[in-house]
């Protein structure tokens, strides 16, 4: 509080909140692509120190493991709800079907450690959030399927739980050809993408476009 003749009191310098924010972006960086090739397994040191900051500094900013996955998946969940609009925008709905199931699976072999921490939840959480991402993802598609269906480009007896439980077999692909023991990004990538594809051809109707 001030009083008269007094000095005011100085603000809080802005080159300690935008060295804040800078430390912050550089985390959320480098993280990302730790997450992706380390899984759940990244270690916040490793983290901390591919960001150039102190591990002080990555625990002020994300308070746990948890913390900074979260905020990494965040930047790319509008990404992926565009990838949505777009895709029921398509007039051909297999060509927007195939699309959103690429987005989606791009997203988890982006984030490993959401499939990582998924599997190693105790049994009732873990259905519980497979409950919640089944209900979203079906959500999604649901309009995509019947239009599919309409079009004649997908199997008649496929449903939106049917993609649903194929999305989730392509993750489990993801986990197992990830990044490492001699296997590189490029190499994992273009598994899970092969297997999409074999997916895809399951999926299509016989004689659809």
């Amino acid at each position: 509080m001030e009083t008269p003749g007094s000095a005011p009191q100085p603000a809080r310098p802005r080159r300690q909140r935008w060295d804040a924010a800078r430390n912050r972006e550089r985390i959320l960086q480098v993280a990302a692509p730790a997450f992706a090739q380390g899984g759940a397994g990244v270690d916040m040191r490793e983290v901390a120190r591919l960001a150039g900051v102190g591990v002080g500094t990555l625990y002020r900013h994300f308070h746990t493991k948890e913390d900074l996955l979260q905020a990494v998946v965040q930047q790319d969940v509008a990404a992926w709800t565009e990838a949505v609009t777009r895709a029921n925008a398509t007039e051909d709905a297999w060509t927007g079907l195939a699309a959103l199931l690429e987005a989606t699976l791009t997203t988890m072999a982006r984030h490993r450690a959401l499939l990582d921490g998924l599997a190693a939840q105790p049994e009732a959480d873990s259905a519980a959030a497979f409950d919640a991402c089944r209900d979203h993802l079906e959500r999604a598609v649901a309009d995509l399927v019947a239009r599919a269906h309409a079009q004649g480009t997908l199997r008649a007896d496929v449903t939106p739980a049917d993609l649903v439980l194929q999305v989730m077999a392509l993750g489990r692909v993801i986990q197992l050809t990830a990044p490492g023991n001699g296997r590189s990004p490029a190499d994992a990538d273009a598994t899970w993408r092969r297997h999409l594809t074999v997916v895809l051809d399951g999926l299509r109707a016989r004689g659809g476009a």
